[in-house]
């Protein structure tokens, strides 16, 4: 997002002042501060009027990138994949990232990347992937176009981009590698899944057909795949088997892939093999906790080269560049004890950790730190909760490389003298958005807590209560001036919550002050910030798990909470840890429990009245309110909804969404009405950002606004929030993207 952020038309400051100065509505939060005849008489039409420009925006880092793969054909291309934030593209040898999803926005587990191979397919690059959760809806993706778009190949077989179960490790390293989708010849390709053991597709990899018998009975875990030196119908396979229930393990050979594939053992490799490289006639295999090897094919030498990399850590990551027998490049890279990357020019007789003398943790073309490391020091490449994931040697350029770790993409170009996080790259999750009347842009992030920009996201600040990560249920007070953070644990709701009021947003310097908690355990996902006439204050929250519950403050001291209502606000099982709030500032809220429905209070939260019985389930069910001219706009999971005299009435109207999959939503200053949309399926593939300009007359005035940008981005959409400046898109996985409001 560019850093200039522009003002409040004069006029629309001069009118605002004239509509409040006219209201006997104290506290009131304005939404529409144009009348309908005058909206008419400066848009022509339904259509964009001006520049809508998406950018992603906020801190890079977080998350967790599991593969790297080098374009065999395009000099500094790299393509990656993220455990939660799809794909992405670099063209400077990965000093800056791009995210690039389209097509991959209608499936959750799309955006779930295990494997990525970038193949020379006679002469031309094709990048494969394979997706999934515990081999759990999983696919084989694909794209032609150097990543600009992707395909769905085949729903057949199912890898996993997340933490793995018994008996292989819950954490990490992660059942990934970019190896494991491996092309063979003509239009066959084979590849390596997480519990299921191997595959084959002979049509491109549309249709696959498990290759049983292969390795005897019992559970197969593949780790990592390769060619095989010489025979180009031949694979190497590399399993889990670090585990006495685990009957197959080590390294196997599958031969006769263009025949009747069978599967020998290679005796004496070690019972886990985590990733290898085939450089020449030789394969370099990385074994977790058994370290490092060298085996020779053709003449059975197998050598323990682990050396000065020891195993107290976990070798989990290798690759290189082949030169001599005694000459090869290997780089190693570990997890579980230290991240570290290991060089060896000599085919492992003697090795140096590149990482051992610190690394810069400014991205490239940057001063500052990554905010995830002033928070997370330990996360960085060489930290002691830094686990490496992936690494890869440029085909291009021995001495450039690239390593997926925890919360970033590291590169280096002078072979590990030199290491920086790369730019740009984004795998963050947010929960909420708001903006504050003088264009505050407030974010809850789950590495970060909240963030704050003060000059639409050209520099964000962060500021949380610590020892949890999670912040949700953001609201400004009715004069914008502070904002209410809830600061909760993000995975299950079991511990104590806490929630604070943030002041000086306008500086780089926000503070933040306690409230006294919830009764544990119980989080709050959503709240709106009231005024009483004469001055008292109150918050209204929605717990999950615990109902309705009110604070007030009648001077400077926030007392006590108080619970409202139990019949409604049930544990949110959805996994989405928000929950739409909103009001007019003063008597009237609205709450949508996505388990039962939508809930009006007129008396300050407490008493509530249900005004709609639709569920909603993850990233769906949305409000915003016209308090101007009492209009509740409802976005449920298959419609868009106009409530008129919403605070005394529950009678709704059909806005015609374009689309049966609504999903955020938000209402400009201007009364304009802005609705995302997430794809439907294979046949919709691209996400849409539908706009009404007359939501509160016209149902069907419609149009989309979402950019190249935007739909290259294909966000997983859990809030959005609108301003006369800015309009802001936050999702599960991919960071936000901001843009101007025309």
């Amino acid at each position: 997002m560019k850093n200039n952020k522009r003002k409040l038309k004069n006029s629309l400051i001069a009118f605002s002042i004239v509509l409040i100065a006219s209201s006997f509505c104290f506290g009131c939060q304005w939404k529409d501060i144009f009348t309908e005849s005058n909206l008419k008489s400066s848009t022509s039409s339904n259509l964009v009027s001006g520049t809508i420009a998406f950018e992603q925006s906020g801190p890079v880092g977080g998350g967790y990138p599991n593969v790297v793969t080098w374009d065999p054909n395009v000099p500094g291309k790299i393509y990656f994949g993220s455990d939660i934030g799809g794909t992405g593209v670099s063209t400077d040898y990965g000093k800056s990232f791009i995210t690039s999803c389209k097509g991959l926005g209608y499936q959750d587990s799309h955006q779930k990347i295990a494997a990525l191979n970038a193949v020379n397919v006679n002469g031309s690059t094709v990048i494969v992937g394979g997706t999934g959760f515990k081999g759990i809806g999983g696919e084989v993706i694909s794209s032609s176009n150097g990543g600009d778009s992707w395909n769905v190949d085949s729903a057949d077989i199912s890898f996993s981009a997340q933490n793995s179960n018994a008996p292989l490790p819950s954490g990490r390293p992660r059942s990934t590698d970019p190896s494991l989708i491996q092309w063979v010849s003509g239009a066959t390709w084979v590849a390596g899944t997480y519990k299921d053991g191997v595959w084959i597709s002979t049509d491109n990899r549309s249709n696959w057909t498990k290759l049983n018998n292969i390795f005897g009975t019992g559970a197969v875990h593949v780790r990592a795949m390769a060619k095989h030196p010489t025979d180009s119908n031949a694979v190497y396979v590399g399993l889990w088997g670090d585990h006495s229930s685990i009957p197959n393990k080590g390294l196997w050979l599958i031969s006769n892939l263009n025949g009747t594939p069978s599967g020998t053992k290679i005796s004496n490799i070690p019972d886990v093999v985590e990733s290898m490289v085939v450089l020449g006639n030789r394969l370099y295999l990385a074994c977790g906790r058994f370290g490092v090897r060298r085996y020779v094919p053709s003449n059975g030498n197998l050598s323990d080269i682990t050396g000065s990399i020891g195993t107290a850590v976990m070798s989990t990551a290798i690759h290189g560049d082949a030169n001599t027998w005694n000459t090869d490049r290997i780089v190693v890279g570990t997890a579980d004890g230290n991240g570290d990357i290991w060089l060896s020019d000599d085919s492992g007789t003697s090795w140096t950790n590149t990482t051992a003398s610190g690394v810069s943790k400014n991205p490239w073309g940057s001063n500052e730190n990554l905010l995830v490391f002033d928070t997370h020091g330990n996360w960085a490449l060489g930290g002691a909760k830094c686990d490496i994931a992936a690494i890869q040697v440029s085909p291009h350029d021995a001495n450039k490389w690239v390593v997926c770790s925890t919360s970033a993409i590291w590169t280096t170009e002078d072979s590990g003298v030199t290491w920086r996080p790369a730019n740009g790259f984004q795998i963050l999750t947010y929960r909420d958005v708001d903006i504050n009347d003088s264009g505050v842009i407030a974010v809850g992030n789950i590495d970060h807590d909240l963030l704050v920009s003060n000059n639409g996201g050209g520099n964000w600040n962060s500021v949380g209560l610590g020892g949890v990560t999670t912040g949700h249920g953001l609201t400004f007070s009715p004069d914008g001036s502070e904002l209410a953070l809830a600061n909760n644990e993000r995975d299950n709701n079991t511990t104590l919550g806490k929630f604070g009021i943030v002041s000086a947003l306008n500086t780089s310097s926000p503070t933040i002050n306690e409230v006294s908690n919830t009764a544990s355990p119980k989080r709050i996902i959503g709240c709106s910030w009231v005024a009483f006439p004469g001055g008292t204050e109150r918050i209204i929250a929605a717990v999950d798990g615990g109902g309705i519950r009110t604070i007030d403050k009648p001077g400077n001291t926030w007392n006590t909470w108080t619970t409202r209502t139990t019949s409604f606000m049930g544990a949110q099982t959805n996994n989405g840890l928000r929950c739409s709030v909103v009001s007019n500032g003063a008597a009237v809220s609205f709450v949508y429990d996505r388990k039962s429905g939508v809930w009006r209070t007129t008396d300050y939260g407490v008493n509530w009245t249900q005004v709609l019985t639709t569920a909603a389930g993850k990233d769906q069910g949305y409000l915003a309110y016209d308090s101007v001219n009492d209009i509740l706009y409802i976005s449920t999971p298959t419609e868009v909804l106009r409530m008129d005299n919403a605070s005394s009435s529950s009678t709704v109207y059909n806005l015609s969404f374009p689309t049966n999959n609504p999903g955020a939503m938000g209402l400009d200053p201007t009364g304009r009405l802005v609705v995302f949309a997430q794809p439907l399926n294979a046949g919709n593939s691209e996400c849409a950002l539908y706009r009404n300009v007359y939501p509160n007359t016209n149902q069907n005035a419609w149009s989309d606004i979402a950019d190249n940008n935007l739909r290259r981005v294909a966000p997983t959409v859990t809030d959005l929030a609108v301003s006369d400046d800015y309009i802001v898109l936050i999702s599960n996985g991919k960071g936000m993207i901001i843009s101007s409001n025309d």
